[in-house]
């Protein structure tokens, strides 16, 4: 008889730290849309989504789309990946001792494992026959590598020490390793040799590949259609390049520059535009599903001045549509973007090279690149997923 498979998708930090309204955005995350996608291609395969929150005081459980959804509080909160649940790992040690007994395989997939939620789960972990573990690279950084870049921290060397050293013990009983960067899959060479290390990103719905006309949606927004639009879509932190990204538009007053997301330093920045007379940026606030999809489509380009990345999700969605993208080289970007390809790579915190990237790929004749975002499909990422289920 065919063994069963169950497979428990693990988020191991609170979503409360990047949003208020984290009930609505556990169903938005990473590894909540790899459960619903490997249900929707794969509905024999047992599926369940786990993750911790500071905010909780007991379990949460509920159901969708054939998902069990199971969150789990913390007992200890210092900061965003320093939280610990101790009760998700009593419920990982019996979900572990049920398969046994069921002789059912388990696959046990951690979304980012530079975390100490990550660290007790593979603490508790066996690593049997038909108990597998796959760990999904979600951006983050090693210990280590985070003391080198926030110097300030170096009075806890000690625990950033100790950190690492566990690290270095427990992802070797890591069975597949998902990176988002040639840094990150040369780490994991060095510490976890016997684990198999792939690039894989997040996936994106067939419906970023229907691409219409720019003209009709430019009139059902209201846009002028003898000018040009550069849109950016992400948090507004710092991190993201907000401030050069409004540097670079104070300069280029012909261009509209409209930014769309969340409202975590909203007021700072349009305080900043209206400080230094930025008459040319737009504020849209945060936009979901068909309404972002209206006004990336309207665009001439998108713009990800970022300091830190992974695998950007924007990007992806963008090159489906068949608009071009400009980028800094930083984290998986240049795995996913070929310079004058499907869009431009530029230095972090450079006013300058986002005013020349702009002018540039504003000159491009409709480049046909939707064609590289084919390998960015759901079904294809899933499909690499399942194999991957079954094989290890």
């Amino acid at each position: 008889m065919k063994q069963k498979i169950k497979v428990i998708q693990i988020g191991s930090a609170s979503s409360s730290y990047s949003t208020e309204n984290y009930k609505e955005d556990i169903f938005r995350a990473w590894y909540t849309q790899v459960a619903f996608q490997i249900k929707k291609f794969y509905p024999g395969i047992e599926v369940e989504c786990w993750t911790i929150e500071r905010k909780e005081r007991k379990e949460r459980v509920k159901e969708c789309g054939g998902i069990k959804f199971r969150v789990f509080p913390t007992n200890f909160s210092f900061r965003h990946g320093m939280e610990i649940s101790l009760p998700m790992l009593k419920a990982l040690i019996k979900e572990q001792k049920e398969a046994i007994k069921k002789n059912q395989k388990l696959i046990i997939h951690l979304h980012e494992y530079h975390t100490w939620q990550s660290y007790l789960s593979l603490v508790v972990s066996k690593k049997i026959k038909n108990i597998k573990i796959i760990a999904q690279h979600h951006g983050a950084r090693n210990p280590f590598a985070n003391l080198k870049k926030y110097k300030k921290l170096f009075l806890l060397l000690p625990l950033f020490s100790l950190m690492q050293f566990f690290e270095n013990l427990l992802l070797k009983k890591v069975n597949i390793f998902y990176a988002l960067s040639d840094l990150e899959i040369k780490y994991l060479r060095k510490i976890a040799q016997n684990s198999e290390i792939k690039f894989q990103t997040m996936g994106i719905e067939d419906v970023y590949f229907k691409i219409g006309s720019k003209k009709n949606k430019r009139i059902k927004l209201g846009f002028d259609l003898n000018k040009k639009y550069v849109i950016f879509i992400g948090r507004l932190i710092r991190q993201k390049g907000i401030k050069e990204l409004l540097d670079a538009a104070k300069e280029l007053k012909e261009i509209n520059f409209l930014v769309i997301g969340r409202r975590e330093e909203f007021e700072k920045y349009v305080g900043y535009t209206k400080k230094r007379a930025i008459k040319n940026v737009i504020f849209l606030g945060p936009m979901y599903g068909v309404e972002k999809l209206n006004y990336l489509s309207a665009s001439d380009c998108l713009i990800l001045p970022s300091y830190t990345e992974g695998a950007p999700v924007v990007l992806m969605e963008a090159i489906a549509k068949n608009v071009p993208v400009i980028a800094t080289d930083v984290g998986g970007i240049k795995k996913m973007i070929k310079n004058n390809r499907e869009g431009i790579i530029i230095k972090p915190k450079s006013k300058k090279d986002i005013i020349r990237a702009v002018k540039e790929i504003l000159q491009w004749k409709n480049k046909p690149i939707s064609k590289y975002a084919e390998k960015y499909r759901w079904e294809k990422i899933v499909e690499q997923t399942y194999r991957d289920y079954i094989k290890c």
